[in-house]
């Protein structure tokens, strides 16, 4: 059994697999599987990936015939192929540095893995049209439950390890999933530990066939997002998710998290200067201020 599972949801990515798959095979520490499944590529996306497995035994295609026309699905079918002692998710088109692997190994290993962990860390941005590799992909810096429900996402998913622990649990995944990352940081927090180590470790490539949104380089560019467009204070579709998560995991739910839970679900059905007030008796935060999502609340609807 190789001691680090990468898994990796494929879909039409035949321009920068190669890449990808390369800088992955270059890693300082070698001990690791890399688990394929693809969404129903109509390039030549899975001839490539064949190509590669034949040459490497340490590559895994997973032919078995199931689509789920989206990669949160498919990363969380790849979660229940996952057997290994640490995983970590991966996009097909990124480009990892030669040691990530190796630190952030180093770094979970620091932890009780007895107990649900998960560490991740930052990532450059990387835009190949423009030849610029700059910022920081991850500017939100979650902790603990209350850091996450008004995030709207979790933390990015190719920059998270998780441990055994908690793979099995995220394994049996809610009824409604935003996105596969958003699962596996609301589990990280509510079920055991999330750490930040603060390094770039990876080019997070940003080009025109992205399935995820824009990505800010700087907390100025956020701000200005902020005032952009109408906007909601919450995502509709995580904020499903989270009710979701609440009622599949209910069991296994600690008391005190339980309560964080039916304290945030309150919102809904408060004024907007109520909305203010409660997150600062509550200590609800984004970018780590409450002021911010104050402000966020008093400008914006809800839902």
């Amino acid at each position: 059994m190789a001691q680090i599972d990468i898994l990796m949801a494929t879909y039409n990515g035949a321009k920068y697999i190669s890449t990808q798959i390369r800088s992955l095979q270059n890693q300082t520490f070698k001990d690791w599987k890399l688990i394929i499944h693809d969404d129903g590529s109509s390039d030549q996306t899975l001839e490539i990936v064949r190509n590669f497995a034949a040459q490497d035994t340490r590559i895994l295609l997973v032919e078995d015939e199931k689509q789920f026309h989206g990669s949160a699905k498919n990363f969380m079918h790849l979660l229940t192929l996952s057997t290994a002692p640490f995983c970590m998710c991966c996009d097909q088109d990124d480009i990892w540095l030669e040691n990530k692997l190796q630190l952030m190994l180093d770094e979970i290993q620091k932890y009780n893995n007895d107990v649900p962990q998960a560490v991740y860390s930052n990532s450059y941005v990387y835009n190949a049209q423009k030849e610029e590799i700059s910022g920081y992909a991850t500017l939100c810096f979650p902790y603990v439950v209350k850091d996450v429900l008004f995030q709207n996402s979790g933390v990015q998913g190719c920059a998270i390890m998780l441990n055994a622990r908690l793979r099995d649990i995220c394994k049996d995944a809610p009824q409604v999933v935003a996105m596969h990352d958003h699962v596996i940081t609301l589990a990280a927090t509510v079920f055991g530990q999330l750490h930040y180590l603060p390094l770039r470790l990876m080019l997070y490539r940003r080009h025109d066939a992205t399935v995820t949104g824009h990505t800010a380089k700087s907390l100025s560019e956020r701000v200005r997002h902020f005032f952009e467009g109408r906007k909601t204070v919450l995502d509709t579709k995580h904020y499903e998710a989270i009710k979701s998560f609440v009622a599949h995991y209910e069991s296994i739910i600690s008391k005190e998290n339980k309560e964080i839970f039916d304290d945030f679900f309150r919102f809904e059905h408060e004024k907007r200067w109520q909305r203010c007030f409660h997150i600062i008796r509550g200590g609800y935060r984004i970018y780590g201020k409450r002021r911010i999502l104050c402000l966020k609340t008093l400008l914006r609807p809800l839902l």
